[in-house]
């Protein structure tokens, strides 16, 4: 590829753009060119590893965190130096926590990233009824543990009175009952879908 194609690869990997999307984008822009998508592969993999400065993944999220007004923990395996577990909140999502506390939802998203680790996402609403994002969470397994580590970092942004009302999950029994655990006084509901999926199952 010229340098006026490896330019356009660059910007589409940076928007977002899938390989093969930007291999049919190519193909539009410059009629007659027949692009390899290894070649697309291999420049990606070599703007994120430029991207990284020399870091490690983890300790490139960290810088970037630390630089971008996030307030973020860590969490080391028991046994070696691996994070195991990252929590990051941005200082605005953080003063509208304080401020709409009272309604918590809680949902984790699986198979979403090249480490194969679980998403957890914490989502406020406002009293206008509109949500927002509270912070998340990546933790290395679907364990009590780990979303009740997570859990207690959210729980931190809070004072001591404070606390939620009302926590929406997935039907995850490890999340319900870390839920239990850090937020033994709130009331406990399943998301809708969630509902129609449990009784869908009684009676199927």
């Amino acid at each position: 590829m010229n340098t006026d194609q490896l330019v356009m690869v660059e910007s589409l990997h940076r928007a977002g753009v899938k390989p093969q999307e930007i291999e049919s984008a190519l193909r539009e822009k410059f009629p007659g060119v027949q692009p390899v998508i290894k070649d697309i592969y291999n420049h990606t993999a070599k703007i994120k590893r430029d991207g990284l400065l020399g870091n490690t993944p983890m300790k490139a999220l960290e810088n970037f965190l630390a630089g971008n007004g996030f307030t973020f923990y860590t969490r080391e395996s028991d046994t070696d130096d691996r994070t195991e577990k990252i929590f990051f909140c941005h200082s605005k999502s953080h003063k509208m926590w304080r401020a709409f506390l009272e309604v918590l939802m809680i949902d984790t998203t699986y198979n979403t990233n090249m480490y194969d680790w679980p998403l957890v996402q914490f989502i406020g609403v406002t009293s206008t009824s509109q949500s927002f994002c509270i912070a998340a969470a990546f933790v290395i397994r679907e364990r009590q543990r780990n979303f009740s580590w997570a859990l207690e970092k959210l729980k931190q942004m809070l004072d001591d009175c404070m606390e939620p009302r009302v926590i929406l999950t997935d039907a995850d029994q490890a999340l319900m009952n870390a839920c239990d655990a850090v937020f033994p006084n709130a009331t406990k509901n399943l998301c809708r879908r969630h509902i129609s999926e449990n009784i869908r199952r009684k009676f199927i």
